[in-house]
């Protein structure tokens, strides 16, 4: 039986899946609920193995089937071709496992890369980070492709996990891509209520429980669901697209954030980076893996702004460098406004006030103006004071004349005024 499974369709966890691929799982839940023995695969969905690119193809479906001191080198395989859950159940291994999975797998030398095979309309919200933070950790050694098979899908959750990848391609044009959206599906009784058949639903809260479930009583009692897409939805799907806008940047402005699904056909440079065989995807990952390229393109998923006071709390070290380095950068631009404050004071106090560095210009009429000046000054000193006696006193006149006419000094004085 599939209690696991189960468990994670019938609780209260936002999905981020498909319609048609929720309407099988709904399907699942209510043969469970019936009592019907599910048929269990040989092996369940959701289940790495090991491609060996030098000799008999081996499966490996368990990491310690790789201990070993055999030669060869090896892909990882990696079946996302089930409902995303997190704990998994007997037909399918939830991403706890999964992910677990892969990062032992590789940290073995002999793995030179993975492949996510995808065929999954998706699942739990809360398995799409376990999974997508594996990836993101094996990518900083090894190439993740993504593989969406013939015939398959990646949709919401699936997608979610899989824009982790270095690369996603699909094996057809016809294969389904996107749904990037959150929902969620319930069944329950109306508060303090009664069947035709004498059952009663009580519901009873402790007297400061005020908001408890408020969320949930409000949808059932009075068919009143604000609360939980304000509170529920909207924040878990806001996170869902965020993470995966930033895996894959070249989705912006394409409206995948809405939930619609596209052909891979019709995905090539938004949702998929286009068409290639199973064996052509092989072969990318060796490239990868031998020539070396940067790897990890998307390290940086989980950064956030932090405000002054976290980092003052969090990192009180950096937090003093910066100040530090702030309180040095700001003397210095100050300071450099205040060597021209003899030229011209007024422009130097506009300069300081409007917080900008010294331009080069301004600094080029600084020195024109204080080059005019002692132009001026040095005019000035090269005529003789004149003599003054009572014999001479038109002499006195003429040579102020001279002095205030003097052609150099008024052009000195004329280009300062226009500064």
């Amino acid at each position: 039986m599939n209690y696991g499974l189960a468990r994670e369709i019938y609780g209260v966890t936002p999905w981020c899946v498909d319609s048609i691929s929720f309407q099988s799982l709904s399907a699942v839940l209510k043969n469970i609920q019936n009592g019907v023995n599910l048929e269990i695969p040989e092996v369940k969905y959701n289940t790495p193995y090991l491609l060996e690119l030098k000799g008999e193809t081996k499966l490996i479906r368990n990491e310690w089937q790789l201990d070993n001191t055999d030669q060869f080198e090896g892909i990882g395989v990696i079946n996302l071709n089930g409902p995303i859950t997190k704990g998994g159940g007997a037909s399918s291994s939830g991403m706890i496992e999964l992910s677990n999975s892969m990062l032992t797998m590789a940290k073995d030398p002999r793995i030179k890369g993975f492949i996510v095979a995808t065929d999954s309309g998706g699942g739990s919200s809360g398995a799409v980070d376990i999974m997508g933070d594996a990836i993101q950790e094996v990518k900083k050694t090894k190439p993740v492709y993504a593989l969406v098979t013939k015939g398959g899908m990646a949709g919401s959750a699936a997608y979610g996990i899989v824009s982790n990848s270095n690369k996603i391609f699909a094996e057809e044009g016809m294969s389904i891509v996107g749904s990037v959206g959150t929902m969620i599906s319930m069944e329950g009784h109306k508060a303090n209520s009664q069947e035709p058949n004498g059952t009663k639903h009580i519901t009873i809260y402790a007297t400061k429980s005020t908001e408890k479930n408020k969320a949930f009583e409000e949808a059932f009692n009075n068919d009143n669901y604000e609360l939980i897409i304000s509170d529920l939805l909207d924040p878990v799907n806001e996170n869902f697209i965020s993470r995966t806008l930033q895996n894959r940047p070249q989705l912006a402005g394409t409206n995948f954030d809405n939930g619609h699904t596209v052909f891979s056909k019709d995905g090539i440079g938004t949702f998929i980076d286009g068409i290639a065989s199973f064996d052509e995807v092989v072969q990318m990952v060796l490239n990868d893996s031998k020539n070396g390229v940067q790897l990890n393109t998307n390290t940086n998923f989980k950064s956030k702004t932090m405000t002054k006071e976290q980092i003052r709390n969090e990192h009180p070290e950096t937090f003093a460098a910066i100040v530090n380095e702030g309180v040095t950068s700001e003397r210095e631009r100050v300071n450099s406004w205040l060597v021209y404050a003899e030229t011209d004071m007024e422009s130097v106090t506009q300069g300081i006030e409007s917080g900008n560095a010294i331009s080069p210009s301004q600094r080029e009429k600084f020195n024109f103006k204080l080059m005019s000046a002692n132009g001026i000054k040095s005019l000035e000193s090269d005529n003789a004071a004149p003599v003054v006696t009572a014999e001479t006193p038109v002499v006195i006149e003429a040579t102020e004349n001279v002095t205030a006419e003097n052609p150099v000094s008024n052009m000195y004085k004329e280009i300062a005024k226009k500064l």
